[in-house]
């Protein structure tokens, strides 16, 4: 087939249009409308239809269109234009992901895979403005226009310019606007676009399917053929066949239709090709086979009918408009419905909106339609919440389908959301309320932008996701309040400042999305707190509306024209224009400061009373954008290695941030004054402010009488009269001396109440308006953020408070001021939170362990009784659950670990730990209408915390190291043995109980992964292993996976490549999704080294002298530095994981192996192959299987094995001559061609060679060696058989340092160096010549001394005194060729005997001159093989140099 982008079978010229730009990637046409028919077979776990597209050619003389397939078998001898066949071709993109069997690839072949695989890069895909498309008449852009079609079978005519007329001989001439094309389909092996669920064997959950969506287009195509683009908007149809009933999908019929349906004993034969029939599904109950299976779809349900062919099926029709391919879903199964709005709102309600009630419905799988109505019930609210806030519902009704192994928690497409049954949960259970119903609103709001109104380009992407969590957080306003809005807000702002750190601005991360959901989730981390600053800003002048509007007036304008691209689309320079239009404020510098550049500004401000102008100076630092030291954790390591592949590159950071800045001083007399300042660019080195004193000078003192009246403890007539009571402070509990007493709280010192009446003002507040996304740090005393904890209304002046005292040292007023914080129930219970996390600081031996008795004061008083004894002692039982105040619910399970995590001498004291353990041992929950699961969880996770000490000494773990005689390590050993068979209590209690999501289960794993890693027990894998079977949760099974990889079981190869195995062959897509995560952190702790590698180290040698081993001395300095830089660049940490994992071909096999299955998509291909290319270095080679050819053999047929011969008509047999043809391999080629034969090994050179002695002699003369050449070629020496000669051309010798002989110089280099003088230089060697394989080197070795080698005679012959001595064989290298291979000449001379080729007679030689050296031919007949030197030797440019003499 041919490649993507070309056709097979036809090739056409195409013209530009005049209109459309040349460098616009675009097709010429558009899609005006695609109906799409799917039939949905379960047994087969495959789809098949016709998918028909109605289109738009923008030129007159368009004869091709390009549409998107993938993974499916396109019929090409039916596609139709018009109704007529015509030719096309098609390359299924996703054959890449398939390696060639040909190739035999491994880790070291992921560069080949990359580039293979390059093509379907989502970077690929041309951005192209769907504002412009109209405007400049382009058409659509599909993703790999892998499916092109011919639109003519014949002859193309023009008459009119913009209209197409069509002649050909079958249809008649006719005009030919728009364009329908008819592509069928079929689609077996599915990666992507399509799960089954409750289809394969083992798997027991009702059978459904439901369709896959991605972040960018590909998934579209891979269920039906289209046009991926998001910007092709249109109309649909969609029609899908299914059975009607689960009995009918996998063909089981009913007991009572069993017998008549049985098939016929023996069965018919399966035809020729006929794929045999699938295995047969588990067998079903009688109820489940009569469920009735239903489609939900994007759209509106138009039509429902029986299948005309076969009433086993029904057909349901929908139709939507303006959609996206991508944005097309479905689900398939037996799902419950239930009507939401019919549930929840109220007829006032419904008469109230009128036409703007959305229609909402819920469906789920049976048996969880209750936990539908308890999870979707604020849905209601917030549809009628954003109806009049923001407009009408953009489609006619809104659906949800709850799905199993869904990635993502949500799935927004045309009037639906795919929502994951994770988010289900009963009526009993609150902890996951908020998030969830968070989660749900955040699907309703995609709805208006996301799916109605999309992004104009890719750079557009932050402003929708932006707008949908602002609308969410709206809502979710009005549902928990202003305190949750605001602390909300200020703790992502606080996560934002973190997390901004060399990270790529908004208007760069639209562009690599596609990465990982890493990148989205800072996206919906920043862009809605731009868009709420931005909300803050436009606020604040008179007559703004704020975003709010912007939105409204947005929504309904693309309400009232959906087919308008420009108003259904959203750009930011289109909303900054419309922000600045509603509000008259102009959002520049916010834009190009919060959008086009990226990083947070770090405020240092610095503030002081001028007593002389009776003004308040501040002075405001700005330090952002300097170099900062970041340390890369292991959660982290997966997007800073994909940011590494990819080039994500950090955004510049603006050496500003300018914009208004509000300050609000409290002054002395308790009146708020708030100044509106503004930062500017001329403020570079600084911000320096004065604001003006509105109080008189004279400090209005807070007496402690006036602090007694306000807290009511005495008579208000008793203060004084300059005296300022603030009768509802916060905080004012635990006043009293007896309250003092009991809880050892403290006051200020004398010291610090002078400064205090010293002070103009009560507190300042830095930008109270919430305009500025920053990491504010003043200089402002304890007692003033006091003052702002107490006396201050807002949340997030409470929130700075306490990340003040945070940051702060222990100290007796912070633990008295936290304290008073916990108890007072007016405080927003995060605030109350916060302050119980920082009271475990507070338990220091210095601080005599105020915190921990603080904190077990603050539980006692709030959650339990108390009993007095009969000798009079009181005890504090705890009380029955109570969980219907979630705040008193929160700052329950707080306390809890903050009293594990206090510590006395290293370890949690037993008083606090006894405390946790009496709290799980007397848990009642009886009364409680509430469930207790995450609570005892809580708990048992409080307990683990206890366990773990500050350090743990040795080599064993503690539990094994504790002294059995020591009463402290005893009590301690009794108690990790009872808190851990507590843990299997509620381990083996949730087997048949079945908590929320198995949470028991998975927080005894955890647990004892912690004691594991923390070295408190002996690592014991098998308490995890047993978890991982199939039939446990997917919950279960991820977490026994992580708390394997935690205690470092990949080292162990079972572990390994069950992991790998599991990662890349189970059916669940989010099962595989959360295991890579898993094997991400594992290879993550490697690198960074906070983990053993998967490398078996060797064993140290053990030395019985008791010196020390100094000679890898520098090995380990160079490892210590490269463990010290390796948490710091992700460059040296990819490189130390490469030296840990070389060598460990186990973990390369399985990888590979891994990568190579067919059950993953392409994204997860993706991605095991970038994990692959940061393990192991790339191979330059590509290995090769290639099949041998075939050729027909034809053989006579025995004629015993001829068949009875037929009669003539004469009655006699007919002659018969019967052949046989079959094809056979090709093992040997038919003209044999002589190969070089292999070379000898290699033999290393001798450790103490002998010395040569060399000796020039010259050819020119007869009579002697010495002279110039003036007659004929001298006759030379005899060459005596024990001691031969070898011949090489001189060098000049160098004075300092002479060559030596290398092994590596080719054979050729002799034969071409050229000549200066007519002479050559003779060894004495110890190696007869036929035995030298070594090639002849292009100059001699050095000469000894003559002292250490006798010199040669005058004549050439042997002395007959010296001995015969053998030189060790030379091993010859595998690129070096025998030196046998190469041309001899014969060279006889006149003296010596030599033994020649035909026998042991003795010939005289005489001397040939040979100048015709470069006259050899360069190839050579059939049948020869070219000597070594020959082959090896490159074609020289220049004329070749004069043949040597000695040739």
């Amino acid at each position: 087939m041919a490649p993507v982008g070309e056709t097979a079978a036809f090739n056409w010229d195409r013209s530009v249009s005049p209109a459309q730009d040349p460098s616009v990637p675009t097709e010429q046409f558009s899609v005006i409308k695609q109906e799409v028919e799917l039939d949905i077979n379960f047994r087969d776990k495959s789809v098949s239809g016709v998918s028909t597209l109605h289109i738009f050619p923008l030129h007159p003389e368009l004869d091709e269109i390009a549409l998107d397939a993938r993974q499916c078998e396109i019929d090409l001898e039916n596609v139709t234009v018009n109704g007529v066949k015509v030719m096309a071709s098609y390359s299924d993109p996703y054959r890449l992901l398939q390696t060639p069997s040909a190739w035999q690839l491994g880790v070291g072949s992921h560069l080949i895979m990359k580039k293979r695989l390059a093509p379907l890069a989502p970077s690929k895909h041309p951005d192209v403005p769907i504002s412009h498309r109209d405007r400049q008449a382009l058409g659509c852009v599909p993703a790999d226009s892998s499916l092109r079609i011919l639109l003519r079978p014949g002859r193309v005519t023009n008459n009119q310019p913009g209209r197409l007329r069509l002649k050909t001989s079958n249809l008649d001439e006719t005009e030919a606007r728009e364009i329908i094309v008819s592509v069928p389909f079929r689609s077996k092996k599915i990666r992507d676009g399509l799960h089954f669920v409750g289809v394969d064997d083992g798997d027991s959950r009702y059978p459904h399917v439901y369709t896959r969506h991605s972040i960018g287009p590909g998934t579209a195509s891979c269920i039906f053929p289209c046009v991926d683009d998001p910007g092709s908007r249109h109309s649909w149809k969609v029609s899908i066949k299914c059975p009607r009933t689960l009995g009918d999908a996998f063909e089981q019929p009913l007991a009572t239709q069993a017998t008549a349906s049985a098939p016929v004993a023996g069965g018919r034969k399966r035809g020729t090709g006929e794929a045999p029939p699938p295995p047969p599904a588990a067998q079903m109950v009688e109820e489940d086979k009569l469920m009735e299976i239903t489609v939900i779809c994007s759209g509106n349900l138009s039509g429902e009918q029986i299948d005309p062919n076969d009433d086993k099926k029904k057909i349901m029709t929908f139709d939507c408009n303006n959609t996206a391919a991508h944005h097309i879903a479905f689900a398939v199964g037996p799902f419950e419905h239930v009507d939401l709005a019919y549930e929840f709102r109220t007829e006032e309600a419904d008469e109230k909106l009128g036409i703007n009630a959305a229609k909402i419905h819920g469906y789920c799988l049976p048996g969880r339609l209750e936990s539908v109505l308890h999870t979707c019930g604020p849905i209601i609210t917030a549809a009628d919440f954003f109806a009049p806030e923001f407009g009408r519902y953009p489609y006619e009704s809104y659906k949800m389908c709850f799905v199993d192994d869904m990635i993502p928690d949500t799935a927004s497409a045309t009037s639906m959301t795919l929502c994951s049954t994770r988010l289900l949960f009963t009526e009993d259970i609150i902890d996951p309320d908020v998030e969830v119903t968070r989660k749900l609103v955040h699907g309703l709001a995609c709805q208006y932008v996301g799916v109605h109104i999309v992004p104009d380009q890719r750079s557009d992407m932050w402003l929708v996701v932006g707008l949908q969590w602002f609308m969410t957080d709206l809502f979710m306003k009005t549902l928990c309040g202003n305190n949750w809005y605001r602390f909300h807000m200020k703790t992502m702002s606080d996560k934002l400042v973190e997390m901004d750190v060399d990270r790529p601005s908004l208007h760069d991360l639209g562009d690599h999305l596609y990465l990982g959901d890493f990148e989205q989730d800072f996206m919906a981390l920043k862009a809605p707190l731009v868009l709420f600053i931005l909300d803050q800003r436009m606020s604040k002048i008179p007559g703004s509306t704020g975003v709010v509007r912007v939105i409204s007036s947005m929504v309904s304008n693309a309400n009232i024209n959906s087919l308008d691209a420009t108003l259904t689309s959203v750009s930011s320079s289109l909303f900054r224009r419309a922000c600045e239009k509603k509000s008259q404020y102009r959002p520049d510098e916010l834009w190009d400061q919060w959008v086009r550049k990226a990083g947070c500004p770090k405020l240092s401000i610095k503030q002081k009373f001028n007593k002389k102008n009776l003004n308040v100076d501040i002075a405001i630092t700005q330090t952002q954008g300097g170099p900062r030291q970041k340390t890369i954790k292991v959660d982290d390591f997966w997007r800073e290695l994909q940011e590494e592949m990819y080039a994500v590159y950090a955004s510049e950071v603006p050496k500003l941030f300018t914009g208004p800045y509000t300050i609000r001083i409290h002054e002395a007399d308790g009146t708020p004054y708030e100044h509106y300042l503004s930062i500017g660019e001329k403020d570079k080195n600084g911000t320096n402010l004065s604001i003006a004193y509105n109080t008189k000078y004279k400090r209005l003192k807070r007496t402690k009488k006036a602090q007694a009246a306000a807290t009511g403890g005495a008579d208000k007539n008793d203060a004084q009269e300059d005296d300022v009571i603030y009768f509802n402070m916060l905080g004012d509990v635990l006043t009293t001396e007896q309250d003092t007493k009991n809880w050892g709280l403290q006051s200020w010192s004398k010291e610090v109440q002078l400064a205090m009446d010293q002070e103009s003002y009560e507190w300042i507040r830095f930008d109270c308006n919430f305009e500025w996304v920053s990491d504010t740090i003043t200089d402002m005393p304890a007692y003033m953020y006091l003052a702002q904890l107490q006396q201050d209304r807002d949340v997030v002046a409470h929130q700075d408070a306490m990340m003040f005292f945070r940051r702060g040292k222990r100290h007796p007023v912070a633990s008295t001021i936290e304290t008073r914080t916990v108890m007072d129930q007016r405080y927003y219970y995060e605030v109350r939170t916060m302050a119980v996390d920082d009271l475990a600081k507070q338990a220091d031996p210095d601080l005599n362990y105020i915190g921990l008795a603080q904190l077990v004061l603050s539980f006692r008083h709030f959650f339990c009784d108390r009993v007095v004894g009969k000798n009079g002692s009181a005890t504090f039982p705890p009380s029955p659950n109570n969980f219907q105040d979630r705040a008193q619910y929160a700052v329950q399970c707080s306390i809890l670990g903050s009293i594990a995590r206090t510590r006395e001498k290293g370890r949690c004291s037993k008083p606090a730990r006894s405390f946790l353990m009496d709290l799980l041992l007397f848990n009642d929950n009886s009364e409680n209408e509430y469930s207790d699961h995450f609570y005892i969880a809580k708990l048992l996770d409080a307990l683990t915390t206890s366990l773990i000490p500050e350090r743990v000494d040795g080599d064993k773990p503690l539990i094994l190291s504790l002294n059995p005689y020591d009463d402290e390590d005893s009590e301690f050993r009794n108690f990790i043995n009872k808190t851990i068979s507590e843990i299997d209590k509620y381990r083996r209690m949730d087997e048949w109980t079945m908590t929320y999501h198995n949470i028991w289960t998975t927080t005894a794993l955890h647990c004892k992964m912690r004691l594991m890693k923390a070295r408190v027990i002996p690592v014991a894998p098998l308490e995890f292993v047993q978890y991982l079977q199939d039939d446990n949760l997917d919950l279960v099974r991820i977490k026994a996976f992580e708390c394997l990889v935690e205690t470092g079981a990949l080292a162990k190869a079972p572990i390994l490549r069950l992991l790998l195995s599991c990662m890349s062959t189970d059916k669940s897509p989010f099962v595989r999704d959360r295991l890579f995560k898993v094997f991400c952190q594992g290879i993550a702790a490697i690198a960074l080294g906070e983990n053993k590698s998967l490398q078996p180290t060797a064993r140290a040698p053990e030395l019985d002298d008791g010196l020390i081993v100094v000679e890898q001395g520098d090995a380990e300095i160079a490892q210590r530095k490269l463990d010290a830089v390796r948490k710091e660049d992700i460059t040296h940490a990819l490189k130390a994981l490469k030296e840990e994992l070389k060598g460990n071909t186990q973990l390369a096999l399985t990888i590979w192996k891994a990568f190579e299955s067919p059950s993953i998509g392409l994204h997860e291909k993706v991605q095991l192959l970038d994990l692959i290319s940061a393990m192991y270095e790339p191979e330059a080679s590509l290995l090769v299987t290639l099949n041998y050819p075939k050729y027909p053999v034809c053989t006579l047929v025995p004629k015993e094995e001829y068949p009875k011969a037929a009669l003539d008509h004469r009655g006699k047999s007919k002659p018969q001559l019967l052949v046989k043809f079959s094809m056979v391999y090709r093992t040997e080629p038919k003209v044999k061609v002589p190969l070089e034969p292999p070379p000898p090994p290699e033999i290393p050179p001798p450790v103490e060679p002998r010395s040569q002695d060399w000796k020039k002699i010259r050819l020119s003369s007869r009579p002697s060696f010495g002279g110039p050449s003036t007659s004929a070629p001298p006759t030379p020496a005899a060459l005596q058989p024990e001691e031969p000669a070898i011949f090489s051309t001189p060098r000049p010798v160098a004075p300092a340092v002479a060559p030596t002989m290398s092994p590596t110089v080719p054979a050729a280099s002799a034969s071409v160096a050229q000549v200066v003088a007519d002479s050559i230089s003779v060894a004495r060697l110890t190696t007869p010549l036929a035995r030298v394989s070594t090639p002849m080197a292009a100059s001699p070795p050095p000469p000894l001394s003559r002292a250490a080698t006798p010199s040669l005679p005058q004549n050439g012959s042997a002395r007959p005194s010296e001995k015969k001595v053998k030189a060790p064989v030379k091993k010859r290298r595998v690129d070096e060729a025998e030196a046998n291979d190469r041309p001899k000449k014969l060279i006889k001379t006149n003296s010596g005997p030599m033994p020649s080729p035909g026998g042991n007679k003795r010939s005289r030689a005489v001397t040939v001159k040979f100048n015709a050296l470069h006259k050899l031919p360069r190839s050579f007949p059939s049948g020869c093989s070219a000597p070594a030197a020959t082959r090896r030797r490159p074609r020289p440019s220049s004329p070749p140099p004069p043949a040597p003499a000695w040739w």
